[in-house]
């Protein structure tokens, strides 16, 4: 039994968290609502692309996303503050660059907010982005909602499986592999629809920037301990213009870089893309900074696999195997 409740409190952490993060901004925006303003200029209005961690805590492996780089300069007192910081919302990259830029070009005045504790830290917007709370009220709603269903969708699949199978002892082992099939067939039934919304993206001329191995570290648990392990996987950039804003990616595929313990992938991947070619870039007709040069996934088939074993193991565990 504690380790249900355990499994539920694991479960219960992600629209926990989600809550939290919502909070604090709340507290954020009303903090800067306070904020005095002064007027300033835009002096540096320009894509920039930067690298994020997209590993997870376990791994520090990045991925290149494209940030809108506004500078702008402002005077408090007699001194002169130079900001970067657009919005009270947290900038993920890859989120409406073109439209960032467009509305502070170089040499625009704009009403600086400004610290007046810390005359430093200033921003052009101050409030919430439109639909954040409701966006924020959806998504914990939503995941609490999937949560319980989940939970008592697995006891309700457990009791049907120990009604049908003539094993029943095994019925656990049978429920849990039938509920992970039809997970793993859910992913990737959703994969597919994005892959081939992908396959119907526009092109735009590109051009290679860099090729080369990207070597990154990832913690494995191994019993009580865990030691860092080097991983390798292509580095391929590419940079690409539409609608007069420069763009750089660094997505081959749609399944994202393969990684290996040694570097030899990579090498192969890597040698495809030599600098300087010039490539066929597809891009997100609703967010052009999301981009992708192969958009096709010729091994997925290979993925449905996965449930379908599970599914075999499931039927020969309740039906076959003797007791």
């Amino acid at each position: 039994m504690d380790g249900i409740w355990f499994l539920y409190l694991m479960l219960g952490a992600f629209p926990a968290l989600i809550a939290f993060a919502a909070i604090y901004k709340y507290f954020e925006v009303v903090q800067a609502s306070r904020w005095p303003s002064v007027p300033g200029k835009v002096v540096v209005s320009t894509t920039e692309a930067r690298p994020v961690r997209s590993g997870g805590p376990r791994s520090d492996d990045t991925e290149l996303r494209n940030f809108a780089k506004v500078l702008f300069e402002y005077k408090v007192a007699t001194r002169t503050y130079r900001g970067d910081r657009v919005s009270i919302s947290e900038d993920m990259g890859n989120d409406e660059v073109a439209e960032t830029l467009g509305r502070y070009p170089v040499g625009k005045d704009v009403t600086v907010f400004y610290n007046p504790n810390r005359r430093e830290q200033a921003l052009l917007e101050r409030d919430a982005p439109p639909g954040l709370w409701k966006g924020a009220a959806y998504v914990v709603l939503g995941t609490g909602v999937f949560i319980l269903v989940a939970v008592f969708g697995f006891k309700k699949l457990g009791a049907l499986v120990e009604s049908a199978v003539p094993n029943t002892a095994h019925a656990p082992f049978v429920a849990a592999c039938v509920g992970f099939a039809l997970i793993a067939a859910l992913l990737l039934w959703g994969f597919q629809r994005a892959a081939a919304r992908t396959r119907a993206w526009p092109t735009v001329a590109g051009r290679i920037a860099s090729s080369g191995i990207h070597e990154f570290h990832q913690s494995e648990q191994n019993g009580n301990s865990s030691r860092w392990r080097t991983y390798y996987r292509p580095e391929v950039t590419y940079t690409y213009d539409f609608a007069g804003v420069r763009y750089t990616g660094d997505k081959v595929n749609v399944a994202g870089m393969v990684s290996a313990s040694t570097d030899a992938l990579a090498s192969r991947t890597a040698a495809k893309y030599p600098v300087g070619t010039a490539v066929d870039v597809h891009y997100n007709p609703d967010n052009p900074a999301d981009s992708v040069l192969e958009p096709r996934v010729a091994i997925l088939w290979l993925f449905w696999l996965m449930p379908a074993v599970m599914l075999a193991l499931a039927y020969y565990v309740g039906y076959v195997a003797v007791n």
